[in-house]
């Protein structure tokens, strides 16, 4: 029973598909960041963002204070940590996902403010992502 069990579990994984995509990488100060979005491929509706960091020696970037948008003059919402791991997560409403940007504005503990800024569009499925 026990080895039923495991070869069913393979079997589910194995039908996992693709990996979602993820907007990004941008780089800040040394931190990389991307962007990942739950659904994935985003849809019109609440949309949860995670923000993923990553320092330049490969450990979780967790000294941050990571706030998004999605409208360029609205007001900025604050993501919660997901624990020490680099995760920042937020839910916000998107509109029109072929136009709309999710900005993102970090704030790092005794050092300085930066601004970044991911195309929602290149998370969809037929979006031709160029490379720079």
């Amino acid at each position: 029973m026990r080895n039923l069990l495991l070869a069913i579990a393979l079997l589910l994984s194995a039908c996992g598909g693709k990996s979602a995509p993820a907007l990004g990488p941008q780089v800040w100060e040394d931190v990389q960041f991307v962007v990942e979005t739950r659904p994935s491929p985003p849809t019109p509706g609440m949309t949860e963002f995670l923000v993923i960091a990553t320092n330049r020696n490969h450990t979780q970037a967790h000294d941050l204070l990571v706030s998004l948008r999605v409208d360029d003059g609205g007001e900025w919402k604050q993501a919660i940590q997901d624990g020490f791991v680099g995760v920042y997560r937020r839910a916000l409403p998107l509109r029109d996902v072929a136009h709309d940007v999710l900005y993102v504005q970090v704030h790092k503990k005794g050092g300085g403010d930066g601004y970044l800024q991911f195309p929602l569009a290149q998370a969809l499925p037929d979006a031709t992502i160029t490379a720079h």
